[in-house]
């Protein structure tokens, strides 16, 4: 882990433990440089992912000597170059390129030595950008151009105090050798794990999948065989029991795959074969009565010209080998009632394969029983095991006699064989993974601890080099043979029955995934087998990701507290530190004016600034309570620099950007302590936006927004939409705030500012903070229930992008809106709100979407752990994390659609076309059934005065239906507004001054005779939307509200 590095530490040079870090550090590279051979960039210095420091006390690296400089010099050679220069073009990719691969050791001493002669006017050493550019270009030859340099110090000088000092650029380059080398990535994803509902009620003994048929096959206890689909559908079941009523648990099982044949053994001492994939299922042989209880099975396939065979181990140590010839499977179709009956004795004599096509012989192997046996080719052998100390595994040779042991204390209860590296992998009761030379077992080659119980069963994936462990507390551990690390620890901690273990454990290599069975079958998917339809750029939700204009990045964190720089030119990889709150979330995230620095907020409200390029840790901000962070921006108000976060405790907590302390508190805190209007938050702030010169404003997830003035702290008003006491508390919340801040418009001295937002109810609503109303609220849910959870605007605030709750985005162009003197409806805003377009971009919620305008492309970021690029008009290019990379330039290497969402849209489209299809229909059948009966009725020869009497009939019928449907909802919903409680001003509020800024209150004057409703800028549509969103119950008849006439209500005229 990265330690949290400041300037404004103590020197740690002369401590043991720095020196020794660099020694190692120089040792380490030089081990690697050797190993490459001579002639290689050996003296490159490059930076790689380091991991991000938690909570701790930081301290500063600085070198003073040749030899120092040295020991950094040798620890950065043999740190991987992080980007790939080919893959990338344009200048975005030269930007992001790897500028520190031209340096070498020489370079290095040469730049302290100048750093230590430069002396400034004021006494200083520090390089500005022009002596630095002049340094570093006399230094290194000119293989830095102009803008790689510039990179370079901005880079280095993250406090952006315009100077770079020996101390900073030598922690600047001590903190990516500090770093981890590698930085280990989850292989199964086991918050995608599915749970299988099976025909099994006891424990599942046998996984296997059978690729000619695409099935996988389960085994349980109780003698069911359960076949699935690629899908994991079951398909179809098979009783065993059916054979033989009697039969006794299954002990073990196996495939015969290139006979499609089952295997099964069972403790009353039988083995039998079936045919289970035919369309009937039947008994192929069985053979009984075995002199010990078997308890493990093994196939050796086309061991010889005859035949196969068949191994199974037995509670007596005995290995029991079965010689099956082809003629035998093909030729036995007898009908189960005339088997014949086979015998171990019957079997073992000379002249059994030729007379049976079958023969059977067994060796005393073992003391203890024989708990696992296999037949390997290359080994030419068998090998066994048991829990037993001096026999625990046997390497054996089925045609000689000749065997060698392995003697490990408590036994050996599982092992595999690892073909690149070859070893031999074996896991018993004491709880130790070893790894054998398969030709030299008296000692193991080394030793994997991690489990707390005994270890069930070893499985290694071939391809990756990587074991699976599983023990008996049912934790699985996965493991990196070459380096003997463990990557990835799964536990399962839903309880199983009747046993609360895995009992069986399986991993697919075809699918690329891991299969586990206890009463049901569970599925844990490869994160690699997912990025082939899926990539990932996180392993958790991301909560931003943003485009950094100085370094043409893109800065993304995720929920586990891990922060990725990408290159936008071709979604490489550039650097990566994690933990960057401990094990805490991070919550919130935003950059600095300058764009040098990232500020992150957390769970526990702390507020950490970094520079992102190495991952060092510049200050650490506490707030006076551990409440989490929502929302957090970085301030220019003057020549001030502050830091503002909101949260869950309802107030406003602002620190001042002082590079000279490392931990900071609070300068001021803003909850707004008044009342009425000048009452502050009531609930979590969820967002906060500025507008220069000192205007601030908040919003919570109560649907409140608060306007403030941040010199003063003075409060300025409350907003609230007019029907906010009428939804339900998820529709309340407003998810974001801007200011819409046009610098065309800006400059006219009567422009007014709008303020925009976004709620979870799917309205966008725009707001006149001067007159303290909403002017206009525009309905934008593209499915039904679907709320808005981001937004943003390109930086000439013509465009505005949202986010959905359910994946989509839209896009608004915002260039003809403006607010001004004259009072206007809401329908003389829908011109100036145009949407251009929309698409679908995720299947989870978007959590934010940026917009970059030097390639005019949107970012994209989604709770499903994926940063995703898209062009204007919602073209993808492609997800952050892939294998192949794109040019940002070059519309030929776009990406086609993720498979998630084109899944989801089509799914999507077909239940849209069919809700159309079915209103349609509806309609039309209520019409066509109306116009019939109406037509009958009158064509009847009745009177005229039956006819008089129908037709009333008819309107009757139509004037309750229209009560019952709409003006009874539209009774309750006059009803509620004038019950709400905040829909007349208070009674101890007399009158309201509405000036042209403020509100300000007066209870000077006498009160009014009457409370006179508001008049509201509502659209229609609005009302309906919350017609539809509350039921409300059956009145009788009643007359439309309105104004009295002539002391009465009339009824409605129908």
């Amino acid at each position: 882990m990265l330690p949290q590095i400041h300037k404004q530490s103590i020197v740690m040079m002369g401590s043991p433990s720095t020196e020794e870090a660099l020694r190692q550090a120089s040792s380490s590279s030089a081990d690697r440089s050797n190993s490459n051979g001579p002639g290689i960039a050996g003296n490159n210095l490059s930076t790689f992912s380091a991991g991000g420091g938690g909570g701790g006390v930081g301290g500063s690296v600085t070198l003073v000597d040749p030899a120092t400089a040295t020991a950094i010099g040798a620890s950065s050679r043999a740190l991987p170059q992080v980007v790939d220069k080919k893959k990338a073009g344009g200048r975005t990719a030269n930007f992001n390129s790897d500028v520190q691969q031209y340096m070498n050791i020489q370079h290095f001493e040469q730049l302290m030595q100048t750093f230590h002669a430069h002396k400034n006017e004021d006494g200083s050493s520090g390089f500005d950008i022009d002596k630095f550019r002049e340094v570093f270009g006399k230094v290194l030859g000119g293989n830095l151009s102009y803008d790689q340099m510039t990179m370079l110090f901005m880079k280095i000088d993250a406090n952006s105090d315009g100077t770079v000092d020996w101390d900073e650029f030598s922690t600047y380059m001590m903190a990516g050798s500090m770093g981890e080398t590698e930085h280990l990535i989850n292989v199964i994803d086991e918050k995608i794990r599915k749970m299988i509902n099976g025909p099994h009620k006891d424990m599942i003994k046998r996984i296997d999948f059978v690729p000619k048929e695409r099935k996988y096959v389960t085994v349980s206890r109780e003698g069911i065989v359960g076949i699935y689909g690629l899908n994991l559908k079951l398909q179809k079941t098979v009783d065993t029991k059916k054979f033989f009523p009697n039969m006794s648990w299954v002990a073990d099982a196996l495939f015969m795959h290139d006979h499609a044949k089952l295997v099964i053994i069972t403790d009353d001492r039988q083995l039998c074969i079936f045919d289970i994939l035919s369309i009937k299922p039947r008994l192929i042989a069985c053979i009984a009565q075995l002199e010990n209880n078997p308890l493990c099975l093994a196939y050796a396939p086309q061991y010889d010209d005859s035949g196969d065979l068949i191994l199974f181990g037995d509670d007596g140590g005995y290995v029991n080998v079965l010689q099956i010839t082809r003629k035998f499977l093909f030729e036995n179709v007898s009908d189960n009632d005339n088997l014949e009956q086979l015998t171990p004795a019957k079997l073992q004599k000379k002249d059994s394969l030729k007379k049976n096509s079958l023969s059977y012989y067994r060796r005393k192997i073992h003391n203890d029983w024989v708990l696992k046996v296999h037949y390997y080719q290359e080994m030419n052998g068998f090998v066994s095991c048991a829990s037993e100390n001096t026999k625990s595994l046997v390497i054996g040779d089925l045609e000689r006699k000749t065997v060698r042991y392995i003697h490990v204390p408590k036994g050996i209860k599982c092992f595999d064989v690892c073909r690149r590296p070859s070893f031999l992998v074996t896991g018993g009761r004491d709880k130790i993974i070893r790894l054998w030379n398969p030709y030299v077992l008296s000692k193991p080659a080394g030793s994997l601890h991690g489990h707390n119980t005994a270890i069930t069963s070893l499985i290694v994936n071939h391809e990756e080099s990587q074991l699976i462990s599983l023990s008996e507390d049912k934790v699985i551990k996965i493991w990196n043979i070459r380096n003997l690390n463990c990557i990835q620890t799964l536990m399962d901690k839903v309880p199983h029955r009747p046993e609360n273990i895995i009992s069986g454990i399986f991993f697919d290599s075809t699918n690329r995934q891991l299969l586990t069975g206890s009463n049901k079958l569970e599925t844990w998917p490869l994160y690699k087998n997912l990025r082939h339809t899926i990539a990932r750029s996180h392993d958790a939700g991301i909560v931003s990701a943003m485009f950094n204009e100085n370094f043409h990045q893109v800065v993304s964190g995720c929920q586990n507290g891990t922060v990725s720089i990408w290159d936008l030119a071709s979604g490489d990889k550039i650097f990566q530190f994690h933990n960057a709150h401990g094990k805490l979330e991070i919550t919130a995230m935003c950059f600095d004016t300058s764009g040098r620095r990232l500020v992150t907020g957390s769970r526990d409200g702390i507020v950490k600034m970094w520079n992102f390029n190495n991952g060092m840790i510049l200050r650490k901000m506490m707030k006076p309570n551990t409440l989490e962070a929502t929302d957090v921006i970085f301030v220019e108000m003057g020549s001030n620099h502050y830091i503002i976060a909101v949260g869950w405790d309802r107030k406003i907590t602002i620190f001042v950007d002082d590079p000279d302390h490392f931990e900071t508190h609070p300068v001021r805190i803003l909850n707004g302590s008044g009342w009425g209007a000048h009452k502050g938050h009531e609930d979590d702030i969820s967002s906060v936006a500025f507008c220069p010169p000192n205007m601030l404003a908040t919003s919570s997830v109560d649907g409140v927004i608060v306007v403030w003035n941040l010199e003063s702290g003075y409060i300025k008003l409350t907003l609230r939409e007019p029907f906010l006491d009428l939804r339900s508390k998820e529709e309340k919340v407003v998810e974001k705030v801007l200011f819409l801040q046009n610098p065309e418009k800006m400059t006219s001295r009567w422009h007014k500012i709008p303020l925009i937002s976004c709620h979870a109810d799917g309205y966008l609503r725009f707001w006149d903070i001067y007159e303290g109303c909403m002017v206009y609220e525009m309905n934008c849910q593209i499915t039904e229930d679907e709320g808005l959870g981001a937004m943003a605007l390109n930086p000439d605030n013509t465009l505005l992008m949202l986010g959905g709750s359910r994946g989509h985005i839209r896009i608004f162009d915002l260039k003809a809106f403006t607010l001004d003197n004259n009072k206007r409806e809401a329908k003389d805003y829908e011109c100036q709100v145009v949407m251009k377009t929309f698409w679908r971009a995720h299947i989870q919620s978007i959590s934010s979407v940026n917009y970059v305008n030097a390639h005019d492309v949107i970012l994209t970021s989604s709770k499903d752990g994926t940063v995703r690029v898209w062009t204007s008009d919602g073209t993808h290019i492609g997800i952050f994390g892939q294998d192949v990379p794109w040019i940002i330039d070059d519309p030929s290497t776009y990406m086609p659609l993720p498979v998630d969402v084109k899944k989801e849209s089509a799914a999507e489209k077909q239940h849209n076309q069919l809700i159309t299809s079915h209103r349609e229909l509806l309609k039309k059948d209520v019409i066509e059934t109306w116009k019939h009966g109406i037509s009958i009725e009158l064509q009847d020869d009745d009177s005229a005065v039956e006819k008089v009497d129908l037709s009333k009939k008819i309107k009757d019928m139509r004037q309750k239906a229209i009560q019952v449907h709409i003006i009874k909802k539209w009774r309750e919903q006059v009803q509620r507004r004038k019950e709400a409680e905040h829909w007349t001003i208070e009674p101890e509020l007399v009158r309201v001054k509405n000036q042209r800024r403020f509100f300000t209150f007066d209870a000077a004057l006498k009160p009014p005779k009457s409370l006179q409703r508001t008049s509201l800028k509502v659209k229609h549509d609005a009302v309906f939307h919350m017609l539809t969103c509350h039921s409300l119950e059956e009145i009788p008849a009643f007359a439309i509200p309105g104004p009295k006439q002539g002391g009465g209500r009339k009824k409605p005229n129908l």
